[in-house]
């Protein structure tokens, strides 16, 4: 994705589709709710084997099952899907580039290097690496981006690749 930035300039954003964040979390919300609505079975079976760990929680949940109905367990993982996608959205890196800097996107943390304090950046077996010019790394960050389009739209920029 293209954006525009103060003064006209271009930068470009490497990280996971709209489509694609709504989709996991959609995913994971439907394994959710699966999971609540297998739980009476499994808590069942799991209470008539016996000596299985976690055996006050499961009683607590089908005691709740059979107050208040199956459909509360059902919403319960259909929420709790809900929460465990919208974690793992929170935990993807991306990045934006453009000819001054470069900024890693991670949730809602942003961690910008100026173009003057990056000697050389390269991809490290999926992490993106920028060093300065004593050769340290100032970021090594596992990236949830093609490394290759990374390095593409910094070499679009003129940025020193290594590599």
């Amino acid at each position: 994705m293209t954006e525009k930035l103060a003064g006209g300039a271009e930068a470009i954003v490497l990280q996971w589709r709209t489509a694609h964040r709504v989709a996991l979390v959609a995913v994971t919300a439907t394994i959710g709710l699966v999971l609540g609505w297998l739980a009476p079975r499994i808590i069942g079976w799991a209470l008539a084997v016996g000596g299985l760990p976690f055996a006050g929680p499961m009683r607590l949940l089908q005691q709740i099952a059979e107050s208040w109905g199956s459909w509360v367990l059902i919403v319960l993982g259909g929420v709790a899907g809900v929460l465990v996608g919208v974690s793992v959205l929170g935990g993807l890196v991306g990045v934006r580039v453009s000819g001054r800097d470069i900024t890693v996107l991670k949730g809602s943390t942003k961690i910008r290097f100026a173009r003057a304090q990056v000697a050389a950046a390269l991809i490290d077996e999926g992490h993106l690496v920028l060093r300065d010019d004593r050769d340290v790394d100032l970021i090594r960050e596992k990236l949830d981006v093609s490394g290759d389009e990374v390095l593409a739209v910094l070499r679009r920029f003129d940025w020193p690749v290594e590599g």
